[in-house]
């Protein structure tokens, strides 16, 4: 059994007395986690490589990813709330979170062009698993589940422009 299935099974049992909270479906329970836990461990990334650039690019790259840790630290925030709203508790242990993540922990002293490589394959991740979580929530009618990860879709799409850009992709 798998962390979000056993997780998953306590959501079942949890809201069960409840029969709004019944059509959430495993599917969207999951996908949530998914994306929650992977931004949790792309903001982490992001932000000790925010601490950790050196080089000639140092300037650009310490204030962009400052910026972008920032926003996702309010985009975490404003998803789990969400999922606190729809009943689901967020994965509380460091140790879980990033096993579930669908990401890598941050390497060991990458050069520029590998960090923003890195956090430029992981914002096209958080990217699809934000999709995810868009057809799940419609299937559901949980339009506003949808449009919230409809809107870090965009902001992570903005984050792939301007890494991509970075390289010259």
């Amino acid at each position: 059994m798998t962390a979000l299935q056993a997780v998953s099974r306590w959501f079942e049992s949890d809201i069960s007395h409840d029969k709004y909270f019944k059509k959430i479906m495993d599917e969207l329970y999951e996908a949530l986690h998914k994306s929650q836990t992977t931004l949790f461990c792309l903001m982490q990334k992001t932000w000790v490589y925010h601490w950790n650039i050196i080089g000639s690019d140092f300037f650009q790259l310490h204030e962009a990813f400052g910026d972008q840790y920032t926003t996702m630290q309010s985009e975490l925030d404003r998803l789990t709330e969400h999922m606190r709203y729809l009943r689901m508790k967020a994965i509380s242990q460091i140790s879980r979170v990033v096993e579930t993540s669908e990401i890598p922990e941050a390497s060991a002293n990458p050069t520029d062009k590998l960090m923003v490589s890195q956090l430029l394959s992981d914002n096209k991740k958080i990217i699809d698993l934000l999709t995810e979580v868009v057809e799940s929530a419609e299937k559901v009618n949980q339009y506003t589940t949808s449009n919230i990860a409809q809107d870090l879709i965009e902001t992570h799409g903005k984050f792939v422009w301007m890494l991509r850009s970075f390289l010259k992709e």
